[in-house]
């Protein structure tokens, strides 16, 4: 499955599919047009099926938008391996700081 963003309610999100290096990255993800609520959002990872580093440079772009737009992204269910990356890249104050 393609990878894509599924809005679940307001202000919360669900990265669904795979995002990896063998597979084209869909323009949406490259510019989701996530809209926060009370100055933050969720994305929930609980949907991927397949991931990889480059999943974490997508969300180290996201938080640096969602900053930039002025409102906090919250990075929340994420698999046991990818957790494994964030620990071992250091990206964990990064992917858990707000504004």
């Amino acid at each position: 499955m393609t990878a894509r963003l599924v809005l679940r309610e307001p202000g919360h999100y669900r990265l669904e599919g795979a995002v990896r290096f063998d597979a084209p990255l869909p323009d949406e993800l490259q510019s989701p047009g996530i809209v926060p609520v009370a100055g933050r959002a969720i994305v929930a990872l609980d949907g991927l099926e397949r991931a990889d580093s480059v999943v974490l440079a997508l969300l180290v772009e996201w938080v640096r938008r969602a900053r930039a737009e002025g409102f906090r992204l919250v990075v929340a269910e994420v698999p046991d391996r990818l957790q494994a990356l964030i620990r071992v890249t250091g990206l964990g104050p990064i992917l858990a700081d707000g504004p």
